[in-house]
C-alpha cells in the first residue's frame, strides 16, 4: 500500500512539474528544493523500471512517446538483429568460400565491424532493465552470447565455414528455447487443456 501511494504520489509530481516541448528551461531549475527533497523521498525504494511506468504513463506527450519508443526498441530489435544474423548464417552455410580474406591493414575495420554487430547488440539487454521485461524477450541475448562464445571457441573474430555447424546447434538451442517459453500459450487452448489436463 505505501508503494501504491508513492508511485501516485510521484505520478502527481511528474505531471505538475512536465516541461513543455517548447521550454528551453532545464528541468533542475522548474523545481523547488522542497520539491526536490520530496521527489527524492518518494524515489527511494522504488525500482528504475517503475519510476520509468509512472513517467511514460503520467509525463508529457514528448516524454511517453520516447519512453514507449525505448520500450518497444528493446522489445522487438534483438529479435529483428537475431533473425537477420540467422538468415545471414544459414545463406553463408550453402556457399563453399570463406565470408572474408583478412588483410592485416583492415584489422582496424573488422574490429568496428565485430564490435556493432556482435557487441553493441547485447549493450540492449541493460536498456531492457529500465523496462523490467520478462524473461522471455531476452531470448536473443542468450543467441548473441552464444555467437560470441562460438567465435572466442573458434579463435577468431570472423565468421568462418568451421564455425557453421556450431551456428546450427545455437540455432536448434534458441529455437527449443522459445517453444517452451511460448508452450503456455498453447498449453492455454481448449486443445491444449484437454490433451494436458
Amino acid at each position: 500500500m505505501q508503494n501504491y501511494n508513492k508511485k501516485s504520489d510521484f505520478a502527481r509530481i511528474i505531471a505538475q512539474k512536465s516541461v513543455p516541448l517548447h521550454s528551453k528551461t532545464k528541468i533542475s531549475e522548474t523545481m523547488t528544493q522542497e520539491q526536490e527533497e520530496q521527489l527524492v523521498r518518494l524515489l527511494k525504494g522504488l525500482d528504475i523500471s517503475d519510476v520509468l511506468k509512472v513517467a511514460s504513463n503520467h509525463g508529457n506527450r514528448y516524454n511517453r512517446r520516447i519512453l514507449k519508443f525505448f520500450r518497444w526498441f528493446c522489445k522487438w530489435v534483438p529479435v529483428f538483429i537475431m533473425c537477420v544474423h540467422t538468415y545471414g548464417m544459414l545463406e553463408f552455410a550453402h556457399h563453399p568460400r570463406e565470408m572474408i580474406i583478412p588483410i592485416r591493414g583492415n584489422t582496424a575495420c573488422y574490429m568496428f565491424i565485430y564490435l556493432m554487430v556482435y557487441i553493441m547488440p547485447m549493450i540492449i539487454i541493460l536498456a531492457s532493465r529500465f523496462f523490467f521485461l520478462c524473461w522471455k524477450y531476452r531470448i536473443p541475448f542468450l543467441y548473441y552470447f552464444g555467437v560470441n562464445a562460438i567465435h572466442i571457441v573458434h579463435g577468431s573474430i570472423f565468421t568462418t565455414n568451421s564455425m557453421i555447424m556450431s551456428h546450427y546447434a545455437l540455432f536448434v538451442m534458441t529455437a527449443v528455447i522459445y517453444v517452451y517459453a511460448y508452450s503456455d500459450i498453447f498449453l492455454n487452448t481448449c486443445i491444449g487443456r484437454k490433451f494436458f489436463k
